[in-house]
């Protein structure tokens, strides 16, 4: 028995005795909150919904500091979130399969969704968690009733609805790395029919990294957000919410550091040192993972997101509930200052820019619950319109060779230039059958179309070397079309075994357009893929035990992807992607949460997964570079029984929330701590070993004093408090093709983007 399975061994049998000693404790303990979700288009308890859905409400956002979704998704079974050099480099993944953030023409493998409206991309989800209701995550395919591309997932955003008794409040943080933040809400009636909520949030922290280049700290960023939201009752039975939002990021954003430098294929060999040591630039930075870069030219990219929508509720004839939801959603991630190259060479300069704006409209009829047929019907209309385009411009230092015999002109550029328009159209429903008062049977189907007009461009200088074009070749495709149809479905059965136990049996298909390429590649190069689709089988239980004082919620899934769409770096020159359908691959596991109110004053939330991954087809890989190739086709390798990137074997964590009342002018003191561990795994998809990100255990605590009413609230708090270094995403060197080996050879290294160190800081939030 290996250690690393003999400790999760003694971690489930801890958890195990503690559980069984809990009739004890429990005694004088009072019911854990009940979380309301909106899984299945209503608004349901999450015990009673038979999918793996996980859910936390805002005000558990809010007593445990957490800030943004990337952090938060360290307490939910099975999610991970990533990014690189940009903000639009977020990807999300949920059992292990995500999308690559850097090709705009691949849409999300986990929907995302705010207030019921989806977003055309992760990177505002980077955003601070201001004035939320609840946070729910839906694991596996959700093909039925989501509109757009869920085949492995979805992260469904609410805000807090207008209310209208008056409330406010106002919360401020200051931290170390210069951390200021200030945030809250206010909101109540204004008519008798009419209730309004504005919230705001302002947030600046300077960067976690240290650049020897500039004597400068690094990747920081600057936010600002605004939501409005108004609630009208025109009729008894008529109910209109109309929410805006406008959130922008200013991201001092995100310079990577290199990997083992001085490795057996790191960048630090001879005649790289000699070459940057000859034009004034030696390179300095031997040591990863210490939070320190050393690069001549810093990231900058700004990021605006904002939008509206209006959803109309209209009460129909014996229950029924007409709902329509009209949005408008933009995206506008301009980065002016690229940083790639990770050295203090000046090798390229170079801008990226993509804007997305997304029109949807659905109209969907429930039905009256608590009836023998219970069932969802609706339509969705979608429309997108995308602009990307990435310029990168040869330095002043760009060779590969010694200085004085240079192959590439300083000043020679390559344009890329992608639009898209996207168009699809959806009918949906769900019928449940109450067989019996504890027998349940779901079955789901959506029928999709899709079309995508996309017009795709790649163009040089005028004046250039051929070396140049051939790392960023000239390749103007034109105009290129596809559409596609595709029916979904879902079938499922829930049996209540006693009136505080369900189990569930789920299966059900997801499906991903497919699209074109949407970055630079040489010519004769394929540019267009296959749609992605998705098995799911899951077997569930939910519990509510020790009179509601435990909930414990566990799941047992197997999901199969076929034609998997990847993006990856070019590993020859180090430019370019390559886009591809990878084989079918297989993701099988456990998964289960808990939240367990021990007494009044003392509760645990706990989550645990579980992912035996593989590539069950995929002979054809990409190979990294050195690899030797053993693949079907020539130059290609094969993957068949390895496991994927971004698969950690193992994810948990366990998180502690204590109160306690004093006699000091009726107020408490409180303590909130959390533990996670992350698996080892691969960070790039070809599995390179200078991928390999060792597993990795993050602390956190926060404590103080606050009113017992709870008008106001002070405490301090400390996150990774054993300042693990950890990189959430590697890939081969960037813009390799323009730095020296030594002779004509590229270098041939790696980089890679640090997760937050330990931070700390002190808050105050007060209610009025």
């Amino acid at each position: 028995m290996s250690s690393a399975y003999r400790k999760h061994v003694l971690l489930l049998g801890a958890a195990a005795a503690l559980l069984c000693a809990a009739p004890a404790a429990a005694q004088d303990a009072t019911e854990v909150e009940t979380i309301v979700v909106t899984a299945q288009k209503r608004a349901e308890d999450i015990q009673d919904v038979p999918m793996a859905v996980s859910a936390i409400s805002g005000d558990q956002i809010e007593k445990r500091g957490v800030t943004s979704v990337t952090e938060l998704a360290r307490f939910l079974p099975s999610v991970q979130i990533t990014q690189s050099n940009n903000n639009r480099n977020t990807t999300v993944f949920v059992r292990g399969v995500g999308t690559s953030g850097t090709n705009p023409g691949i849409e999300a493998s986990v929907g995302l969704f705010l207030d019921g409206v989806y977003l055309p991309a992760a990177g505002p989800i980077q955003v601070n968690l201001q004035d939320i209701s609840s946070l729910e995550v839906l694991r596996g395919p959700q093909g039925t009733l989501y509109g757009r591309n869920t085949p492995v997932g979805a992260i469904n955003m609410t805000t807090r609805a207008p209310q209208q008794a008056p409330e406010a409040m106002l919360t401020g943080t200051i931290g170390n790395y210069a951390d200021k933040r200030l945030g809250g809400y206010v909101g109540g009636g204004i008519t008798d029919n009419l209730a309004g909520r504005l919230s705001f949030w302002i947030a600046d922290r300077k960067g976690y990294e240290h650049n020897l280049f500039t004597d400068d700290d690094v990747n920081g960023s600057s936010q600002r957000g605004l939501r409005g939201r108004l609630k009208w009752t025109p009729a008894e039975d008529v109910d209109v919410n109309l929410i805006a939002y406008y959130a922008h990021i200013n991201s001092h954003c995100c310079t990577p550091d290199v990997l083992d430098p001085t490795g057996a294929r790191g960048i630090a060999t001879p005649g790289f040192l000699a070459a940057s040591a000859a034009v004034g630039r030696p390179f300095r930075n031997y040591d990863d993972k210490d939070h320190v870069v050393d690069d001549d030219y810093e990231g900058r990219n700004a990021t605006d997101s904002y939008g509206a929508s209006i959803q109309v509720d209209k009460d129909l004839w014996g229950g029924h509930t007409l709902t329509s939801i009209t949005a408008y959603n933009a995206y506008d991630d301009n980065i002016t200052q690229l940083a790639a190259d990770a050295v203090p060479l000046d090798v390229s300069r170079g801008f990226q820019r993509l804007v997305a704006e997304v029109y949807s409209e659905e109209l969907r009829l429930l039905s009256p619950t608590n009836q023998r047929l219970e069932y969802i019907a609706g339509v969705y209309l979608f429309r997108e319109d995308m602009r990307y385009d990435t310029q990168s411009v040869a330095g002043a230092q760009a060779t590969r060779v010694f200085p004085g015999n240079a192959r590439v002109l300083p000043g020679e550029f390559n344009h890329f230039y992608y639009r898209q328009a996207t168009e699809s159209a959806a009918a949906f429903g769900q019928l449940t059958f109450n067989i019996t008062d504890t027998f349940r049977v779901t079955g789901g189907a959506r029928y999709s179309w899709d079309k995508k007009d996309s017009f795709i461009a790649s163009v040089n200088s005028p004046v250039g070397t051929a070396q140049f074009r051939s790392a960023f070749p000239i390749n103007v495709v034109g105009d290129v079309s596809r559409s596609e149809k595709k029916f979904t479905w879902s079938l499922g059965a829930q049996y209540d075994l006693t009136p505080d136990i369900m189990g569930y049996v789920l299966a059900a298909t997801g499906y991903k357009t497919g699209g074109f390429n949407a970055r630079a590649a040489a010519p004769n190069t394929p540019y267009e893929f296959d749609a992605e689709n998705s098995m799911n089988y899951e077997i569930g239980l939910k519990s509510t035990l020790l009179d509601g004082a435990l909930v414990l919620n566990v799941d047992v899934y197997r999901t199969t992807l076929k034609d998997f769409q990847d993006s990856l770096l070019n590993p020859v020159t180090g430019t370019g992607f390559i886009v591809g359908n990878a084989g079918e691959r297989r993701s099988q596991g456990v998964e289960a949460d808990a939240r367990w109110r021990l007494t009044r004053d003392f509760s645990l939330n706990g989550s645990l997964s579980y992912n035996d991954a593989e590539y069950t087809d995929y002979t054809a890989g990409q190979c990294y570079a050195g690899q030797t190739a053993n693949g079907s086709k020539p130059g290609s390798c094969n993957f068949n029984g390895l496991r994927p990137s971004q698969n950690p074997k193992w994810q948990w964590s366990l998180a502690f929330a204590w109160t306690h009342d004093i006699d000091f002018h009726d107020t408490a003191l409180f303590a909130n701590g959390d533990i996670s561990y992350t698996d080892s795994q691969y960070l790039t998809s070809t599995l390179d070993p200078r991928s390999y990100q060792g597993s990795y255990t993050l602390l956190g605590l926060r404590a103080g004093i606050q009113a017992q009413d709870g008008r106001w609230r002070l405490s301090a708090y400390g996150k990774n408090l054993s300042d693990e270094s950890f990189y959430l995403q590697t890939t081969a060197h960037p813009l390799s093709f323009l730095m020296s080996a030594g002779g004509t050879a590229a270098v041939d290294s790696f980089v890679g983007w640090y997760g937050p160190p330990r931070t700390y800081g002190v808050e105050l939030q007060v209610r009025f």
